[in-house]
């Protein structure tokens, strides 16, 4: 495997160990702007992570003090919302959604533009500040966030799948209007279930960070950038592992790091079941490890 530069493994160890803590997001105590930051830390590696949360705790204290933890779950969220998107003043970057800085936490509370990941983050991170409990919900090619009930005792009809979206304002969904937009954006090909709705891991929204900053930085041939990504990918998102494996092993042969590009194929190659692309790396790692010899 690769061997990582130590700020880079230093800071992937730390995400990994908070993502490892993780079983329940609805229950366990996590902080979704940590994590967030150190996201992106892994491109600005001097990030202050501690001073960059107390930045972030000026916000939530403001927010604090204009909604005041008054009323039920749902009037507080609409407090919350008017505090977010008017106050703050946090909106969806539609000028410019491909920038990577909607996609890094710390650059998105100063600018007040993001997109739906980056601005859920934020939005969950405030919500602690008025004792709201929120959770990532995994909607496909829109991120949302969904409200859980302050108390047990509260009318179903007041809680019961109050989903959020901050991109757009911090509008409130319900079921129906969930069902539409996805009817929407995939005319249809996709289906209605459950599982559209899930909520996400803190392992998926790294994950889908990952991912958006991967197609950004491809589409940009940022090699230095998209080997960051790749490694954090294979080292956070199992599910990603293999691919990342691949797409780096042919990364580090552009970058004329044969012997690196050899390790990551061999690595690829060993957890394949991929029977067609197996053969097509097996048949370029002939011709890498001949350049690697060529290197010694």
């Amino acid at each position: 495997m690769v061997e990582l530069h130590s700020s880079l493994k230093i800071t992937l160890e730390r995400l990994s160990k908070i993502l490892n803590d993780v079983h329940d997001p609805e229950k366990d105590n996590w902080d979704p702007v940590e994590l967030g930051l150190l996201v992106a830390k892994l491109e600005y590696s001097e990030l202050d992570i501690e001073l960059e949360q107390k930045k972030f705790e000026t916000l939530g204290m403001q927010v604090a003090s204009e909604v005041a933890e008054i009323g039920r779950t749902r009037e507080r969220t609409l407090a919350l919302i008017r505090s977010f998107s008017q106050s703050l003043g946090f909106q969806g970057d539609t000028s410019n959604y491909y920038n990577p800085k909607n996609s890094f936490i710390n650059d998105v509370y100063l600018r007040r533009k993001g997109i739906p990941l980056s601005l859920c983050i934020v939005f969950m991170g405030l919500a602690r500040y008025v004792g709201l409990k929120t959770v990532g919900i995994a909607f496909p090619g829109h991120f949302l966030v969904k409200v859980l009930p302050i108390c047990e005792d509260e009318p179903p009809a007041e809680t019961a799948n109050l989903f959020v979206d901050p991109f757009e304002g911090g509008r409130i969904l319900s079921i129906d209007d969930c069902k539409k937009r996805l009817e929407e954006w995939t005319r249809g090909l996709l289906p209605f279930s459950p599982d559209v709705l899930r909520v996400a891991h803190p392992r998926d929204m790294v994950s889908r960070m990952l991912r958006n900053l991967r197609a950004i930085y491809n589409e940009k041939e940022d090699l230095p950038r998209l080997y960051w990504v790749l490694s954090a990918l294979i080292e956070l998102c199992p599910q990603e592992k293999n691919e990342a494996l691949r797409e780096r092993g042919f990364l580090m042969a552009r970058m004329g790091r044969y012997h690196q590009a050899v390790d990551d194929l061999k690595e690829f190659m060993r957890l394949s079941n991929d029977a067609s692309k197996y053969e097509h790396v097996e048949r370029i790692l002939r011709f890498f490890e001949l350049q690697k010899e060529q290197t010694n």
